[in-house]
């Protein structure tokens, strides 16, 4: 398998961010001033991410263990993650609706429930329609590890986006 140094080095990125995300949690469950319901849906979107990213550099491993040519692992894995982005996707789109729907802004203050949707959530919309979209369309066009790497890539690089959400935008300081 030509990708194994690249996919070990996504797993050990991937467990990266998942426990470092624990870390924020452990951290900010006592210095968070407001509703923190905001803050558990960018740490459960990284943790998404991350984990789904850890499983994908696993995944073609399993399968050539079991003897699965290179070419059906990249058949099978390509499909199979761009479901997993589109689901993780919806997850993350249906979870700040929801927010937003009960009168959370995006430092996760309650004000009126009149909220206007993020530019940032609109622009996630389009990446993972994207991601989703190329994810499949490789697996039965063009079934090559390159798409598999882009694809890790555009996921932890999602759970990255959402992690310096969380710093910058939602912030840990009591004030």
């Amino acid at each position: 398998m030509l990708a194994a140094n690249a996919l070990e080095a996504f797993a050990a990125i991937s467990v990266g961010v998942a426990g470092f995300s624990a870390i924020v949690v452990a951290l900010a469950a006592n210095t968070v001033v407001y509703d923190g319901r905001r803050l558990n849906w960018a740490l459960g979107i990284i943790f998404g991410w991350s984990l789904g990213a850890m499983l994908f550099s696993i995944l073609p491993f399993i399968f050539h263990h079991f003897g699965v040519t290179d070419i059906v692992v990249w058949r099978i894995g390509l499909p199979v993650m761009g479901g997993y982005t589109a689901i993780v996707g919806a997850s993350a789109l249906s979870g700040d609706r929801r927010l937003n729907r009960i009168g959370l802004n995006i430092r996760g203050k309650s004000h009126d429930t009149a909220v206007k949707r993020s530019r940032e959530m609109s622009l996630a919309k389009y990446v993972y329609i994207l991601t989703t979209t190329m994810l499949v369309a490789a697996g039965v066009l063009q079934p090559i590890p390159g798409y598999y790497l882009v694809g890790m890539t555009i996921m932890l690089s999602l759970s990255l986006w959402v992690l310096l959400y969380v710093f910058f935008v939602i912030g840990f300081t009591k004030s």
